[in-house]
């Protein structure tokens, strides 16, 4: 697919992947566009800081998690289908992206995931329960129960809020502030 979008390059391209919810920093992206990058050029692993349900909870114990890559390759290079373990071995960038998991404005969506992802034991009843999923997302608790995945409260002054969330925090808000009783879900 990417050499479909780019049949007649005859220049060297950075190619930055990632999941839906890393989303690489905006300065990250400008410094990376602006400046004149080393050849050869080491692949980068973006560290994402590792949020749940919105920008109030962080991961307590793994705060930062492996995220999306930036590869540099020529018009002749073969691209390996296997970018995304590849990474692993990359050059980690601390404070480059974040990661919101189960960052959801629906209950619908959140049900939706826990009956649609690998892990088969954790689709049961309880952790699909309304009341059980909004107590998880306002109080910042691990929502199967986990005591290895506790949760800390973060306050606006420890988070770098990606713009789009600075500039519309009416549309976004459950992204904000998971504290009101619906817990921020549009379908609640």
């Amino acid at each position: 697919g990417i050499r479909l979008a780019l049949p007649n390059s005859t220049k060297d391209f950075l190619l930055l992947t990632s999941d839906l919810d890393e989303i690489p920093k905006s300065r990250f992206v400008r410094a990376l566009a602006s400046c004149q990058l080393p050849l050869p050029f080491q692949s980068l692993l973006l560290q994402c800081e590792f949020y749940y349900y919105s920008f109030e909870f962080r991961h307590a114990i793994n705060p930062s998690w492996p995220g999306g890559s930036v590869s540099r390759f020529s018009p002749n290079d073969k691209i390996s289908p296997d970018l995304r373990d590849a990474r692993l071995n990359y050059r980690p960038m601390p404070g480059t992206c974040v990661h919101c998991s189960y960052c959801f404005d629906r209950l619908a969506t959140v049900r939706m995931k826990i009956a649609s992802f690998s892990h088969t034991e954790l689709d049961i009843p309880k952790y699909h329960d309304q009341k059980h999923i909004i107590d998880r997302f306002r109080n910042g608790k691990d929502l199967f129960d986990r005591a290895s995945d506790p949760l800390r409260r973060v306050y606006k002054n420890e988070t770098e809020l990606p713009r789009l969330l600075q500039v519309e925090q009416k549309r976004f808000g459950y992204l904000l502030n998971r504290s009101a009783p619906n817990a921020g879900f549009l379908d609640v």
